[in-house]
């Protein structure tokens, strides 16, 4: 593939240049323009180095003449002249369009239906047109006109004498013009079609307004051009149809392809690559296949948006690896041969460049703004960014493809909460022309997220304990297991993450010696909850949580085999610590105050009060109800629930009926806060599961169930707490 970069003066194209800009289509440029109906502004091009600055960013190369050639831009329409660089600016205003001509110096401003035709190589004033007739085309110096009303053709000019003429264009087919296609000063193709017949082709001559050659074309064709000797259209997606003007001879191209290089050359590009006659061309250029003897030149890394200038020549926004973007003129060499020569230099590499990117040092997830920005030399790219957290490898994958910046809501995939500790992150930032590789950057980052209540995985998130048959202990983040109730059937943008088998972190094996387990809380001073679990022999254990794991167990105390129940949880007694309660085989309830203190992590038990040998679940989620300690629920053996309010002493208040139906699960426990500072409670049994979430009421204590798919089982789901 020729790459040779030939040094001429050339204008530079500041930052991001007309390279990406592949699905302009030659024609209206709507919106940047006032109405130039007044002037267009002329700026001349500043010199450095020998070259003439081309002053576009962001620019989409539209028609191109002889002298100069147009560019739309954001703000504005630009047409350049490439002798010295000199351009004239035709700013943004609300109802003005602009058209070019194909291979002439010619642009239009429309307001309405005044028309104001600018010839930028002769200059002078322009010529306005005030018609009622709707633009379409614009052929050299003609306005190539419909009557909206009788559907007819018009050409519409300045005559040598200054006034304006109107001709209607004969011998057009039956139909209604519907495709325009300029190509060539002094002919245009228009495709029609009618309710009785197919598309046809018909090409006008400009100088006598006279329809003089039609083609059928058997369906629509997104593409034309006429040149002196052919004419070509797209029969089907991607092929060419290519017939001689004179004898009518025809042959069908397996690729898209127009005239090119004074008739003897077809110009072809592609979307993601060229083929041409069984050979691939990597990335996306343009190559000239000869019709004479069928030699192929594959010129450009990047071809973008090809124009014809009018003199044989193309126009093309590109680029190379080798010179990076910029505006090519194809032409033939003394050989014969095609190159490219770049006229205009984008100062920019072609490949994709990360310049800077900026993640922040420390995600708190504390409601900040925490966006990921980047600078990049190319304009909406596709960037992904992956954290993954440097203890598990537990990571979360971003996404952006116009936004300007990545936020992340301090989720993991999985919809688990980010933990605490170091993250490393990797960008990656895939070009927008489709060219290249992509670029890569890498960093290391940090959540400092705290601590929260029934958070064994240190990320802030209450979990649920879960033991298995094989007697593994897991932390299931809650939040993640709400995600499985999300609709799997939402479709649209910013639809909530749906969860289908939840993925926990694994806490510590062995969990089978235990015959009854609890988290009361913090109760011996370490960062996180701690978890005590009672053997068959009666001895009570302490896990203390640190971060992600459980640390070794510290003998409690034996005499535990008189208790049938235990739970903790709820801070009972107001020191800030949660505690413990036991129910022992006469139906006594007790009370173990904690004490911070991991070698004695209790306080002497004390005698809450008999009777709770009705109850077959006891679980302490904390303050439900708005009183001033923690809360404890019982269900008894008909399923019905019952609330009782702590007092802060290690007493509760007279029990009041929250509801009946409770049967239906194997274990509620706790399930942390909710936005209003209330506990929640989570309940799974073998038909499925709930999420009941405090409402600080002591009447209703709890909002409707928001009802869960996980089930309870006797393999991987089997204790609950």
């Amino acid at each position: 593939m020729s790459r040779t970069r030939v040094r001429t003066p050339r204008f530079q194209l500041t930052a991001a240049v007309a390279v990406a800009l592949a699905a302009t289509t030659v024609g209206t440029l709507a919106g940047p323009a006032t109405a130039a109906t007044a002037a267009p502004t002329r700026a001349v091009a500043q010199q450095g180095a020998g070259d003439a600055v081309f002053p576009f960013v962001n620019s989409v190369l539209a028609t191109a003449g002889p002298h100069g050639f147009l560019a739309v831009r954001t703000d504005d329409v630009v047409w350049t002249r490439y002798a010295d660089g000199a351009a004239t600016t035709f700013p943004k205003s609300p109802g003005v369009t602009y058209r070019g001509a194909d291979g002439a110096d010619i642009v239009v401003a429309s307001e309405g239906t005044r028309h104001t035709v600018h010839d930028m190589a002769k200059g002078g004033t322009p010529v306005v047109i005030d018609s009622p007739y709707e633009l379409r085309e614009v052929n050299g110096s003609t306005l190539v006109m419909v009557d909206k009303a009788t559907k007819e053709l018009h050409l519409v000019s300045q005559a040598p004498g200054g006034e304006i003429v109107d001709r209607k264009v004969t011998g057009m087919p039956t139909g209604v013009p519907w495709t325009f296609y300029g190509s060539i000063p002094g002919t245009v193709a228009v495709q029609t079609s009618a309710p009785d017949s197919d598309f046809r082709l018909a090409l006008v001559d400009v100088a006598t307004a006279a329809t003089v050659e039609t083609y059928d074309l058997g369906r629509y064709s997104g593409f034309a051009q006429v040149t002196p000797d052919r004419v070509l259209w797209e029969p089907a997606d991607g092929q060419t149809k290519i017939v001689d003007r004179k004898t009518k001879e025809a042959q069908t191209l397996p690729y898209r392809a127009q005239i090119a290089l004074g008739g003897d050359w077809l110009a072809i590009t592609g979307g993601d690559k060229v083929v041409v006659d069984g050979v691939t061309y990597p990335n996306k250029p343009i190559v000239l296949k000869s019709l004479k003897d069928g030699r192929k030149v594959p010129l450009l890394d990047l071809a973008s948006r090809v124009a014809p200038v009018g003199d044989g020549t193309l126009l093309v926004s590109g680029g190379t690896f080798a010179q990076g973007q910029g505006l090519f003129r194809i032409s033939l060499d003394a050989g014969g041969t095609p190159v490219a020569t770049m006229i205009g230099d984008g100062q920019n590499p072609l490949e994709m460049v990360l310049k800077q990117v900026n993640v922040p040092s420390v995600y708190r997830f504390d409601g900040t703004d925490k966006r990921v920005t980047w600078e990049a030399n190319q304009p909406d790219l596709g960037v992904a960014l992956e954290l993954t957290h440097t203890a598990t490898g537990r990571k979360v994958s971003l996404w952006s493809y116009y936004d300007t910046f990545i936020g992340w809501d301090g989720y993991l995939d999985q919809v688990i909460g980010a933990y605490n500790g170091t993250y490393t992150w990797k960008m990656t930032a895939y070009p927008a022309s489709g060219v290249g590789p992509a670029a890569v950057k890498t960093g290391t980052t940090t959540v400092d997220r705290g601590t929260a209540p029934r958070d064994f995985n240190d990320n802030a998130r209450a979990d649920a304990l879960v033991r298995d048959s094989s007697g593994n202990l897991s932390a299931y983040d809650l939040t993640q297991l709400r995600a499985m109730g999300n609709s799997p059937d939402c479709h649209e943008e910013g639809c909530p993450p749906v969860v289908r088998d939840p993925k926990p972190d694994v806490l510590g094996t062995g969990w089978n010696t235990y015959t009854l387990m609890a988290s009361p809380g913090n109760v011996a001073g370490s960062a996180s909850d701690d978890v005590v679990g009672r053997d068959s022999d009666g001895v009570l254990w302490l896990h203390q949580s640190d971060h992600q794991k459980l640390l070794p167990r510290t003998k409690v105390g034996g005499g535990w085999n008189i208790y049938t129940q235990i739970t903790g949880g709820s801070d009972l007694n107001g020191d800030g610590r949660g505690d413990l309660l036991a129910t022992d085989k006469d139906g006594v309830l007790w009370f173990y105050a904690s004490t911070g203190n991991a070698a004695a992590p209790f306080t002497a038990r004390q005698k809450i009060g008999g009777g709770w040998g009705v109850y077959n679940l006891l679980t302490a989620p904390g303050n439900i109800a708005g009183a001033s300690g923690g809360d404890l629920l019982a269900r008894d053996k008909d399923g019905v629930l019952w609330l009782y309010l702590g007092k802060g002493d290690g007493t509760f208040t007279a029990r009041r009926q929250v509801g009946g139906g409770w049967q239906k699960y194997t274990h509620i426990i706790p399930a942390g806060k909710n936005g209003k500072g209330v506990a929640d409670l989570y309940a799974i049994g073998p038909a499925g599961s709930a999420l009941y979430s405090g409402r600080d009421d002591t009447t209703r204590p709890f909002e409707p169930a928001y009802s869960l798919p996980l089930r309870s089982d006797s393999t991987r789901f089997t204790t609950f707490f």
